[in-house]
């Protein structure tokens, strides 16, 4: 594939972001007739099909680079992507609700930001760094109603925390993955860590079954929104890798600062939440942030924004 420009893997990342808001209503949906578990397993296998007859379709450079390596760093993504981030989240559906796994979604850019500068050395300067905050500012008007010191820790739920937890192993995926695809395709990557994280997820799935419901495999909804999750997700996830490529893991993750809007939109929308102004103008904030963290620096800093190494 041709590498990305920095417009367009903008682009990418603000359509990525977008998908993933939609994931917590529709996932909230799905887990009223599927386990998590069996609903991550399930997604896994589709998205791991789909994946390998794209990547078996493509060219010889797309499996560059494998190595002795190779099969540790694709089993730790599919661990933290898949058995860990995505399996978690849907857990958390199930004990939370749509709009809490939605918002709570803003702290990726904080914890990813926080792993970059860690593990990849990255840094955001002063404009991005203000870029984060101000998109910070839109999340928790949005958070508490515009009332910012209404923010209580016991209003959070069991999912609420079951949700953070998934947003740490996404953290990882990222940051780990950003230095995996230096050597790595996004397609040859993100198909072997779907691959390792379903063979996991499977297993998982049946050694767990007694302890969950049955699934009803007749519920039309559920597996509209498995197929849905699980091949949009799965192409998401390849150019998420893409743009993080491009433009580094920290600049990357403010466009996560979108997904929560989103997702109480979609929340409001499919569950009847009431959506007001103070929705409004957190989505204006967030907006606003992420245009500060991508516009390029003036010509006493020499560099654009996108150069983060």
């Amino acid at each position: 594939m041709p590498a990305l420009s920095q417009t367009r893997a903008y682009a990418a990342l603000l359509l990525i972001a977008t998908l993933w808001g939609t994931f917590p209503a529709t996932g909230k949906l799905a887990v009223q007739d599927f386990p998590p578990v069996f609903l991550t397993a399930l997604r896994a296998v589709i998205a791991s099909t789909f994946l390998v007859v794209l990547l078996l379709r493509s060219g010889a450079e797309t499996i560059r680079g494998l190595g002795p390596g190779s099969i540790r760093a694709f089993v730790v993504l599919g661990v933290c992507g898949l058995v860990l981030s995505t399996q978690l989240s849907y857990v958390g559906y199930a004990y939370t609700t749509a709009a809490n796994a939605a918002i709570l979604q803003a702290a990726t850019p904080v914890l990813v930001a926080l792993g970059a500068r860690a593990y990849l050395g990255e840094r955001l300067r002063r404009r991005q760094q203000a870029g984060v905050a101000v998109s910070a500012l839109g999340v928790l008007v949005v958070v508490t109603d515009g009332r910012l010191w209404a923010l209580r820790l016991e209003d959070l739920r069991s999912g609420d925390f079951i949700t953070l937890a998934g947003l740490v192993a996404w953290m990882t995926y990222t940051v780990y993955g950003k230095r995996v695809v230096s050597t790595h395709s996004p397609a040859l990557t993100t198909t072997a860590a779907y691959v390792a994280g379903t063979c996991i997820l499977v297993a998982e799935a049946v050694l767990t079954a007694p302890l969950f419901p049955r699934p009803v495999l007749t519920s039309t909804r559920a597996w509209i929104v498995v197929v849905y999750h699980a091949l949009l997700g799965a192409v998401a996830h390849i150019w998420w890798y893409r743009a993080v490529d491009r433009v580094g893991a920290s600049r990357a993750a403010v466009f996560m600062n979108v997904t929560p809007i989103v997702g109480v939109a979609l929340a409001a929308a499919l569950l009847h939440e009431p959506i007001g102004i103070w929705e409004v103008v957190g989505t204006l904030l967030v907006l606003a942030g992420v245009a500060l963290t991508t516009t390029k620096m003036g010509a006493a800093d020499g560099r654009p924004a996108a150069d983060s190494r």
